[in-house]
C-alpha cells in the first residue's frame, strides 16, 4: 500500500509539469503575438494543390520580433514555400504572412505539422549588427520562444480513377518529317504545359521495337503557384530506323480539380516511312550496319577459299605478260565513279598509300566540285600503282 500511495503524488506532479508547462507556452505565445493557421481547403484530393497560410500579429511592443515557420516533413504531403511577407505597422508592431504550397500524397486524415519560433532582441541588439534589413538576423541575439502549433488537419478524398496527371493540361507534338531514309535521325517532341502537381511519371512515347531511341528531358517552367506548379516541359526525342514503323497515339489520363471532372489527352499518331539505303552509297561499306545473317559469314568462308585456290593457281601458271597487266588492276580501271573508286582503294588498296586521292574523290562524289576529273584521278592512280 505504501508504494502505491508514493506512487500517486509522482504522477500528479508530473502531469501537473507537463499541463503548466504547456500552458506557459500558450500564455506566452499569446502575449507575444497572436496567429492563425488555415487552408483554403481542408477537403482536397490526393495531389490536388492546397494553399496553406499562417498570419502573426506581434502584440508585445517592447522589443524587435521576428517570426519563423517551417513546415515539417513528411511521406503524406509534399509542401514548398509560396511567398513571405512581414510589414512593419507601427514601432515595435510586426506583422508577418506565410504561403505555403501543399499536395496530399495519399487519401485519408493527415496532419500538417510546423515549427513556430518568436525571436525577441532588443534596439540595442539590433542596431549592434545592423546591415540595411532590420531582418538581417543570423548575427543577433535573440530569445526564442518556441511555439506549439495545433495540426492543420486535412480529410482527403481518393480520386475516383487512376490518373496520370491532376491539373489543367495539354500536350502537342511535332515532327521534322514522316519519310526518311534509312538510319536517318527522326526528331520528335512533345510539350506539356499546365497547371496542377508537378511530378509527371509517364513519358509521351514509349519504346517502338525497331527503333532506336535517344531523348532528352527539358523544364522551361516549374514555377510554383497557389493553384499548382507551372509546368511547361518538352520531351525531345530521336528516332533511328532502317524501316518503316508507327509511333502509336497515347492517351493520358487526367483529373482536373478546378474543372471537377476528369478527361483525357490525347498525343498525335505517326507512320513513318523508311526507305532503304543503297550500299554503294556508303564511302565504307564494312560500317554498313548488318544484321546477323549466317548465310552470308559462310558466302564470305567460300570466298575467301576460293581467292586463295584462285591466288595459288595463279603463282602455278606462268601467263603471259600482256595477260597479266590486263588483269592488273582491273577493279581501278572499271571502276565508273568517284564512290566506287574510293571504296576499291580504301578496301584494296590501303596499303598503298593512296589517301591523298580520298579527299579528290569525296570532293566529286559528295560536294559536286573537284579540282580534278574523275578519268584524269584514274590514270594518275594507275599510274603511281604501275610505279
Amino acid at each position: 500500500m505504501s508504494l502505491l500511495t508514493k506512487d500517486i503524488p509522482m504522477k500528479n506532479t508530473l502531469g501537473n509539469i507537463i499541463l503548466f508547462t504547456l500552458l506557459s507556452i500558450a500564455l506566452n505565445a499569446n502575449e507575444l503575438a497572436e496567429f492563425n493557421l488555415t487552408a483554403n481547403k481542408t477537403s482536397p484530393y490526393v495531389k490536388e494543390a492546397v494553399e496553406i497560410t499562417f498570419k502573426a500579429h506581434q502584440k508585445e511592443r517592447n522589443d524587435v520580433m521576428f517570426f519563423f515557420l517551417t513546415p515539417k516533413k513528411s511521406n503524406d504531403y509534399t509542401i514548398v514555400l509560396l511567398q513571405k511577407e512581414a510589414k512593419e505597422l507601427d514601432y515595435h508592431e510586426k506583422e508577418a504572412e506565410f504561403h505555403y504550397l501543399l499536395f496530399p500524397l495519399k487519401s485519408g486524415e493527415i496532419y500538417v505539422d510546423f515549427d513556430f519560433i518568436i525571436k525577441v532582441a532588443s534596439d540595442d541588439a539590433v542596431a549592434q549588427v545592423y546591415t540595411g534589413s532590420r531582418d538581417n538576423v543570423k548575427w543577433i541575439e535573440t530569445d526564442d520562444t518556441k511555439i506549439v502549433l495545433s495540426p492543420l488537419k486535412l480529410n482527403v478524398k481518393a480520386l475516383e480513377k487512376n490518373v496520370d496527371l491532376v491539373g489543367d493540361f495539354t500536350i502537342n507534338s511535332k515532327i521534322d518529317k514522316t519519310k526518311a531514309i534509312a538510319y536517318e535521325n527522326i526528331n520528335l517532341k512533345y510539350n506539356l504545359k499546365g497547371i496542377g502537381f508537378d511530378k509527371f511519371e509517364h513519358e509521351p512515347l514509349e519504346k517502338l521495337q525497331g527503333v532506336e531511341i535517344f531523348q532528352e528531358i527539358i523544364t522551361h517552367n516549374n514555377k510554383a503557384t497557389k493553384d499548382g506548379y507551372k509546368i511547361q516541359k518538352e520531351f525531345n526525342y530521336a528516332l533511328i530506323a532502317d524501316k518503316n514503323f508507327t509511333i502509336p497515339s497515347k492517351t493520358l489520363f487526367c483529373y482536373s480539380p478546378k474543372k471537377k471532372h476528369y478527361y483525357q489527352l490525347n498525343t498525335k499518331a505517326y507512320t513513318i516511312t523508311i526507305d532503304s539505303l543503297p550500299q554503294s552509297k556508303l564511302i565504307d561499306k564494312r560500317e554498313y550496319p548488318q544484321r546477323e545473317d549466317y548465310s552470308e559469314n559462310f558466302k564470305n568462308f567460300i570466298i575467301y577459299i576460293l581467292i586463295f585456290i584462285a591466288g595459288y593457281i595463279t603463282a602455278k601458271i606462268n601467263l603471259p605478260l600482256h595477260l597479266k597487266n590486263k588483269l592488273k588492276y582491273k577493279d581501278i580501271k572499271e571502276s565508273t565513279s568517284a564512290k566506287e573508286l574510293l571504296y576499291i582503294l580504301m578496301h584494296s588498296y590501303s596499303d598503298k598509300n593512296l589517301e591523298h586521292y580520298y579527299n579528290l574523290l569525296e570532293d566529286i562524289a559528295y560536294n559536286k566540285k573537284a579540282k580534278k576529273s574523275f578519268s584524269k584521278i584514274k590514270r594518275e592512280i594507275l599510274k603511281e600503282l604501275h610505279k
